[in-house]
This record gives C-alpha cells, sequence and structure tokens, in this order.
C-alpha cells in the first residue's frame, strides 16, 4: 500500500515537471522564431566606411570606346529642276526647271553632289534628253561601307535595391544600371562601292559620274541607355543617340552646304567581365541628310546607316588595388583598416570558387613547408 502511494505520487510529480518543461520550450521557442524572421542588417564596420567619395563618384562615369562595322545607302532625290543629257551623251546637268523651255544661257550646274559646280550652257539641243522633276521622279542611288570610331563618356543611375527597400524601408542604389546618360565623338569615311550614281526613271539619262569616292565626317552626339533586361552577368539595352556632324571642307563645300541634325537607334547586348570592365555588341540605324544650296538651285541628299559596334566599357575602380602581395588576395577585402581591390580591373573582384581566370594561390602542405 505504501509503495502504490509513493509510486503515484513520483508519477504526479514528473507530470507537473514535464508541463513546466514543454511551457519554457514552447515559450523560447517562439521566441526564437521571431527573432528568426526578424529583417536587419549587421553593422557596418568603421573599415567599410572608409571608402573615398572621389572614387565614388569617378565610379558613376564610364569610358567607352566602339568599332563600327557597316554599309549605308545613299539617294539623291532631285526636286525643282530638269535634268538635261546632251545628245552625244558626254555632258549631264540640271537647270532650275522651267528653264529648259526658255532660250539660254542657263544657270546649269555639272556636279551637285558635293559642289554646286556652274557650267556654260547657251543652247539646249532640240534632241537633248530632258526630265522634268515635276513630272517623274528622278531618285540616284548609290552605297557603301563605314567604319567608325566612337569615344563616349556616359554617367549611370542605378536601380533601387527592391528588396532592400522592402526589408528595411531604406532606398539604397544597386549594382545594377538603369539609365547612362552620356556623350561622345564618332569618326569615320563614306567609301562609296560605286564610281556613279544610278538612277532608274529613263535610261537615256544614265548614270552621274562622283567627283570623289570617299567622305570624311565626324559627329558630336548626346546618348540615353536604358537598362531593359538583366540576366546574370547579360544585360540588353536600349540605346538612343542624337547630335551635329560635318564633314572634311575638302570633301564638302561648306559655303553651300547644310547639315541636317542626325539620329541613331541601337540596341546593346553586353556581356560583364568584371564590375569595372564590360564588353558589348550595338547594332544600331541612323539617318543623315545634308543638303547643297546657292541663290538657283538646291539638292538634297539622304544616308541611312545600317552599323555593328563592337565597344569595351572601363570603369573607374571603387577601391584602390592591394599592393602587397594582391596576387594572394582574391577578393575584396579590408587590409591595415582600409578597402582594397585584390584584382585587375579587367577580373571579377569576388569570384566563385573554381572560376576561370582565378588567379593561382600557393599550395600549403599541412605538416611540412611550402612550395
Amino acid at each position: 500500500m505504501k509503495h502504490g502511494r509513493l509510486l503515484i505520487l513520483l508519477l504526479l510529480l514528473s507530470s507537473m515537471a514535464s508541463l513546466e518543461v514543454d511551457a519554457q520550450i514552447f515559450k523560447k521557442k517562439k521566441n526564437n522564431d521571431v527573432q528568426a524572421f526578424a529583417p536587419g542588417e549587421a553593422p557596418e564596420t568603421k573599415e567599410t566606411l572608409m571608402v573615398s567619395p572621389m572614387r565614388v563618384i569617378l565610379n558613376k562615369f564610364n569610358l567607352q570606346l566602339e568599332k563600327g562595322y557597316g554599309f549605308f545607302l545613299y539617294q539623291n532625290e532631285l526636286t525643282d529642276v530638269s535634268v538635261v543629257r546632251n545628245p552625244r551623251g558626254d555632258q549631264l546637268y540640271l537647270v532650275p526647271l522651267g528653264q529648259e523651255a526658255t532660250s539660254g544661257p542657263y544657270n546649269a550646274y555639272s556636279n551637285w553632289f558635293n559642289n554646286l559646280t556652274p557650267i556654260d550652257i547657251f543652247r539646249i539641243d532640240d534632241d537633248a534628253q530632258i526630265v522634268r522633276t515635276d513630272t517623274a521622279a528622278v531618285i540616284y542611288k548609290n552605297s557603301g561601307r563605314i567604319n567608325p570610331l566612337t569615344l563616349r563618356l556616359s554617367f549611370s543611375f542605378n536601380k533601387v535595391d527592391k528588396l532592400r527597400l522592402k526589408t528595411t524601408g531604406e532606398r539604397v542604389r544597386s549594382d545594377q544600371e538603369l539609365l547612362r546618360v552620356g556623350v561622345g565623338i564618332s569618326k569615320g569615311a563614306f567609301k562609296f562601292k560605286n564610281t556613279v550614281n544610278y538612277q532608274e526613271v529613263d535610261d537615256r539619262l544614265g548614270s552621274f559620274n562622283l567627283p570623289q569616292t570617299k567622305i570624311s565626317t565626324t559627329k558630336l552626339f548626346g546618348s540615353l541607355t536604358y537598362n531593359a533586361y538583366t540576366f546574370m552577368d547579360f544585360s540588353f539595352m536600349v540605346d538612343a543617340s542624337g547630335g551635329v556632324w560635318k564633314t572634311k571642307s575638302s570633301d564638302l563645300n561648306q559655303d553651300l552646304v547644310t547639315y541636317d541634325p542626325f539620329f541613331n537607334i541601337g540596341f546593346i547586348l553586353e556581356k560583364k567581365v568584371s564590375k569595372y570592365f564590360k564588353l558589348y555588341l550595338r547594332p544600331s540605324f541612323e539617318m543623315r541628310k545634308y543638303s547643297l544650296t546657292d541663290e538657283f538651285m538646291s539638292t538634297s541628299h539622304a544616308l541611312s546607316l545600317f552599323t555593328i559596334d563592337i565597344g569595351a566599357l572601363i570603369k573607374y575602380p571603387t577601391y584602390p588595388r592591394n599592393k602587397h602581395g594582391a596576387n594572394r588576395v582574391q577578393m575584396e577585402h579590408v587590409f591595415e583598416g582600409k578597402i582594397y581591390r585584390g584584382r585587375s580591373i579587367f577580373q571579377p573582384q569576388n569570384p566563385r570558387t573554381g572560376q576561370f581566370g582565378q588567379n593561382k594561390k600557393k599550395k600549403v602542405r599541412y605538416g611540412g613547408g611550402n612550395d
């Protein structure tokens, strides 16, 4: 009987103890759950705040160098003139519309491609071939290639870090670019494929002999680049630019020529090699126009360009490179109270393990000396 009461008493005490322990466990588990899912960030150390403000500003700028390969289509549509080919076929010239029906002398021009060159025409032969541009569309055409070299300086605006904004409420910029605003200069030459410009309205008019087949050009432009999509190390961007252009004074008569502003639209497929160095392809389409005008006549000339640029982008590094044994350090790191990068700008600064191009490290033999 005594043993039975003792057994019952021990069971009651053990059950009360287990209930108390379970209560403590559930209480701690609840607190731990709250702490585990509470958003927060580790406080920044003093070393990580030791970044040069000038380097941060310069890192926003991008230096871009592009080499283009492309071709162009040329059109010279004549208006308000009459095109005349003399009966011998050795002379092609323009006169203002309506003058062909009058008696000479005439305001005639033999070169309207890069200079309105007047010629003396005192009589138009009765059997000369004449085409009035108000009754037929006279368009001289040609084509060729252009390989421009472009230098551009742009400024980056980065995207807002949405995850940090959602979890902490802080509006901080991420490493991904949103926009680039830039200015640039480009040089290239139009090299015409044919030595003559062709027209299709009348075979008897024939072709126009070019006085030269190369025109050197320079353009100044502003650009706007929008990052439409980014996947891993690749970005797809829409790039638009526009500005002014001109040719060498020896190629076009600068006293008579007027250049229309040009517009260029392209797409950029960019590969991120490192946070400071990128490579890209840029296919684009561009329109340019110029006109030659004097007191009697005006001729217009249009060029449509299709090019593919191969480009490289370099940014100024945020952190200097560690000169003290940097070949042994693969990642951005803190050294003697300052932040350094361990690699060149042409390599990833924080590479993944086993990534191609990683610097070779010295092997350490445990229990023995170094190699």
